[in-house]
């Protein structure tokens, strides 16, 4: 199932959308929040080694012009790595998505 979470920074707010499997493209965040050439997520990955490829928890595209994908917990540890604003808003984000799906299942449920 795709999830959409939308993050403001500062003045820019984007919405992004998941694939079916939840993977997030790591570099149309990186792009759209015109983050550092630093806090690219190549620069990210190259520094956590390949132990999130082999987990699933990525897949590097990049060598294709495809990008970097993650799921949610690892945009958040992304997000933790970049920059302690996107990191809370990251955070806040998945935490309202969270907390709007429970709702909805709670409300079925009665």
């Amino acid at each position: 199932m795709a999830l959409e979470i939308t993050l403001k920074i500062q003045d820019t707010e984007k919405t992004f959308l998941s694939t079916e499997d939840g993977y997030f493209c790591l570099n149309e965040v990186w792009e759209d929040f015109d983050m550092k050439a630093s806090q690219h997520p190549s620069e990210w990955l190259d520094e956590v080694g390949d132990s999130l490829i082999e987990l699933g928890e990525v897949f590097d595209l990049s060598e294709n012009n495809g990008g970097i994908w993650a799921t949610q917990s690892t945009l958040i540890m992304y997000a933790s790595w970049a920059d302690v604003e996107f990191f809370m808003t990251v955070l806040e984000a998945f935490t309202a998505l969270t907390r709007s799906k429970s709702q909805e299942d709670n409300s079925t449920q009665s």
